[in-house]
């Protein structure tokens, strides 16, 4: 049976009540962390001293009435377990709502991490679509223009022009299309040799 505050108002003192309507769902949310571990800590305290409190009593019940189910009218031993069950189910409430809390600041946290993920590799794609650029325009001029001593003048030496040969060939496919050339140069002569 879950007490509610008619019953709550009939067992407890005024001090245990207030504890017992933080608990209602009503209230327990307009609580501040420290107030929510405070009162549960409170609530574990009540709940152990009449859970001893209602054991004493029914062992003192026992000796006196010689029965091992002690005295069956009830009285406060009925009432201290009334209590007990009271503070049990008010502890379960503020549990609920800790764990409720805990839950969803993992949850946040969780979204704030995968936030920053996502920015994060945003950034790395940014810069990475940025990088080529810079380093193009540091390097060498793209294949296919003129070498800035071929633009400012009308003459080029023989190394510069191997040198703007060299470059084009490392950004084509000018080397794998040397090497078929050469190969087939190779069998032109090996075909060659042979007749003689």
């Amino acid at each position: 049976m879950a007490y509610n505050r008619n019953h709550a108002r009939v067992l407890c003192t005024a001090a245990e009540y207030e504890l017992f309507e933080a608990s209602l769902s009503d209230r327990v949310g307009e609580l501040t962390p420290a107030r929510l571990k405070s009162k549960l800590e409170r609530a574990r305290k009540l709940r152990d001293k009449y859970r001893d409190l209602h054991k004493r009593q029914r062992l003192a019940s026992r000796q006196r009435t010689g029965t091992k189910k002690g005295d069956r009218a009830g009285g406060s031993n009925e009432r201290t377990a009334q209590k007990a069950t009271l503070f049990d189910e008010t502890l379960k409430r503020f549990t609920t709502q800790v764990e409720k809390r805990a839950a969803a600041e993992k949850r946040a946290a969780a979204t704030a991490a995968r936030k920053a993920a996502a920015a994060e590799l945003l950034a790395a794609k940014q810069n990475s679509a940025r990088g080529p650029v810079r380093a193009r325009s540091a390097k060498a001029p793209a294949a296919g223009a003129p070498t800035p001593s071929a633009a400012g003048t009308g003459f080029v030496s023989e190394g510069a022009k191997a040198q703007s040969r060299k470059a084009r060939g490392q950004k084509t496919r000018a080397k794998a299309v040397q090497g078929h050339v050469r190969a087939a140069g190779k069998r032109t002569q090996a075909r060659r040799d042979r007749r003689r």
